[in-house]
């Protein structure tokens, strides 16, 4: 999983994301790398469901050929503008995996 992901306080940036495609399989992820960082890093200081509401909506525009070389990785910042978080939570709602 190491090789996946880099974390720091600000940014979790976890590398090919979109080969990691259920909800499920993003919250164990997310729970494994929060279990193994600091508590102040950018993974273990916003929710889960906030996390995964972003990850999806790249998820969306990888798999519908959008800015791919962009969104085949993702980057979960430690903190989410309100209107960025709300695009987030709207454009994941249309990702069923």
């Amino acid at each position: 999983m190491e090789e996946r992901i880099k974390l720091t306080r600000d940014n979790t940036h976890i590398m090919d994301s979109y080969l990691i495609r259920g909800k499920e399989e993003m919250r164990s992820f997310l729970t494994a790398v929060r279990e193994q960082c600091d508590p102040d890093m950018a993974v273990a200081v916003r929710s889960i469901n906030s996390l995964i509401c972003e990850w999806r909506s790249h998820n969306l525009f990888y798999y519908l050929h959008v800015f791919r070389s962009r969104t085949k990785d993702v980057d979960l910042e430690r903190q989410q503008s309100w209107w960025r978080e709300l695009f987030c939570r709207v454009v994941s709602f249309f990702y069923f995996w």
